[in-house]
């Protein structure tokens, strides 16, 4: 039974840690403006003006739902501030709600099964690395939603949330063409969730058909605005990828970048995995596939291509840090 001082406790914990969250987003949402929004103005403004006018190199023109959030704010910002100002600052709080949504979505992901301390460690880890990811580009402003929504998706994966994950998916395919890494967390999770965080696996058949509904909603969204914007060449080519992938030089640095991002959390998750909830194991495969994209279409220096991973590295190495001690899952989250 909670005693009133308990739900004083629960309450000031609450809104303590929205603080907390709060307050590093807005650090990282001022970083990430001094460093790319503000020095590359008018790169960006280039950029946004082509998605919304549709004629953007792919994989850009077809990633539209960030610019006309971004559009929609600049428009409200610009009866107060000049056009160049307006789009900053709208850019700038987007960044500040996209972080927020990154890592509070992590952070009750996260309180299924570790405690409010442990599962703030996770979140101040992310925050304090995020920095190595927003850097070496001017416009990738769907990168951070695209985690912040995988993670929210993992947490209704897990509720069994299955509506409400229909609609992630269509958000974020609509963000990022890798919005099929949801689904397929789905499958690999294959799991209905009972009562106070009990779990058994789906029957096949459902798991199927829920399935291929979410791919079937990426698959439109996917075609249909190549369909309604019509094609586009592309932005880098497949070999100029792999030729500027091949040297040395950039192998190195993804290899410091990605050592950076997770530190010593890479050892953790690999010592974890044996002792984290089930569920975290299931979904953690959808890295294997993930990274794979990474190597043949992704520039491997760009750290902030695995920002998605820390929903599953970071679960599993709090689940080493703090084995045997707080892996159930909590009723209370």
């Amino acid at each position: 039974m909670r005693t009133p001082d308990s739900r004083a406790n629960g309450g000031r914990a609450g809104w303590t840690t929205f603080a907390i969250i709060l307050s590093v987003s807005a650090v990282l949402a001022y970083g990430y403006y001094r460093q790319v929004g503000s020095p590359h103005l008018t790169d960006r403004l280039e950029l946004h003006g082509q998605i919304l006018r549709g004629t953007a190199e792919s994989p850009y023109r077809y990633r539209v739902l960030v610019p006309f959030i971004g559009e929609a704010l600049t428009r409200a910002l610009s009866a107060v501030l000049p056009g160049d100002r307006a789009f900053l600052l709208a850019y700038a709080l987007f960044d500040l709600a996209a972080i927020f949504f990154l890592l509070g979505a992590l952070f009750r992901y996260l309180r299924v099964w570790f405690s409010n301390e442990q599962a703030l460690i996770g979140v101040l880890f992310a925050a304090a690395t995020m920095p190595v990811a927003l850097r070496d580009h001017y416009f990738q402003p769907w990168s951070i939603l695209e985690a912040g929504l995988f993670t929210a998706g993992l947490l209704c994966i897990y509720r069994g949330r299955l509506w409400t994950l229909a609609s992630i998916v269509a958000l974020a395919s609509f963000n990022r063409e890798t919005a099929v890494f949801i689904p397929l967390a789905f499958l690999f999770a294959n799991a209905s969730i009972r009562g106070a965080g009990e779990s058994d696996r789906m029957p096949v058949r459902r798991t199927a058909l829920l399935f291929a509904g979410y791919c079937a909603i990426w698959a439109a969204v996917f075609f249909g605005l190549r369909a309604v914007l019509g094609g586009a060449r592309p932005a880098v080519t497949l070999p100029e990828v792999f030729s500027r992938n091949a040297t040395p030089a950039v192998t190195l640095r993804a290899i410091m970048r990605a050592g950076l991002l997770f530190g010593a959390f890479w050892i953790f998750a690999a010592a974890g995995f044996r002792r984290a909830p089930e569920f975290v194991r299931r979904v953690s495969l959808v890295a294997l596939p993930y990274l794979a994209a990474i190597l043949v279409w992704g520039m491997w220096h760009e750290a902030r291509l695995l920002i998605l991973l820390y929903a599953i590295v970071i679960p599993l190495g709090l689940s080493f840090l703090y084995r045997g001690r707080s892996v159930s899952p909590r009723s209370d989250s």
